[in-house]
């Protein structure tokens, strides 16, 4: 008769027993300081600017009804922009986490629509205006014939941030230290049916475009004081 396994057995896995770590400090730490947070009221995202470097939005639209109640984000802004090649960006803005709302990777969603994993490893991208260059998840998908590139990083008034795990300890981190858990997905996609090189370096370099405006779009402005439930 084979052996019956603890409850959490799971916990005897090293990357479980992070996760379960990480989870139980989120609920001790983050969940128990004091309940006053700097949250910071920025622009809509909608007036962020049409034109960008040689880029020029031709589209906008707004996500699916059923998508934003799962979201749950704060502002959200979808557009597609044409320049040395048509880019596709997509931004979801929390201005707190406080009450477990955080940001949903790609990796999470994309599936859910019905995209498959090809590959995924994290680039390191330069910026203007930054010291060092920023962490990006370079992820590719495919369904059918089709095939797409997608940039993604997690980003606040000071970080950008890969890796889902480590944004969610800086989260910790920054809500101890700075009382401030405000946070952005943001979002590059572009064709990549071809796979060649060439698509890359455009979504890179929309990439190195937009950064510095969403920026200053979304932490321009100092953040106040709030009480939060």
């Amino acid at each position: 008769m084979p052996e019956r396994k603890s409850l959490f057995h799971f916990l005897s896995y090293k990357p479980a027993m992070a996760v379960a770590v990480l989870l139980a400090a989120e609920v001790i730490l983050f969940y128990s300081v004091p309940t006053k947070e700097y949250v910071p009221s920025p622009p809509p995202l909608d007036l962020f600017a049409t034109s960008v470097g040689p880029w020029t939005m031709t589209t906008e639209f707004a996500i699916e009804a059923d998508a934003e109640k799962i979201l749950k984000a704060d502002d959200t802004l979808t557009r597609n922009y044409q320049g040395p090649d048509k880019e596709e960006l997509f931004v979801a803005f929390f201005k707190s986490q406080r009450a477990g709302v955080t940001p949903h990777s790609p990796k999470l969603c994309l599936p859910a629509n019905g995209w498959a994993d090809e590959s995924s490893r994290i680039i390191s991208v330069k910026v203007p205006g930054e010291t060092a260059a920023i962490p990006v998840n370079r992820y590719i998908v495919f369904k059918d014939d089709q095939r797409r590139l997608v940039l993604y990083w997690f980003q606040n008034w000071h970080r950008a941030t890969a890796d889902e795990y480590l944004s969610r300890f800086y989260l910790l981190y920054d809500s101890i230290r700075y009382r401030r858990s405000d946070e952005a997905l943001i979002r590059v996609v572009t064709d990549y049916s071809n796979g060649n090189g060439v698509a890359e370096e455009h979504a890179i370099q929309f990439l190195q475009d937009v950064y510095q405006p969403l920026k200053r779009q979304i932490w321009s402005a100092q953040p106040v004081a709030a009480l939060l439930p």
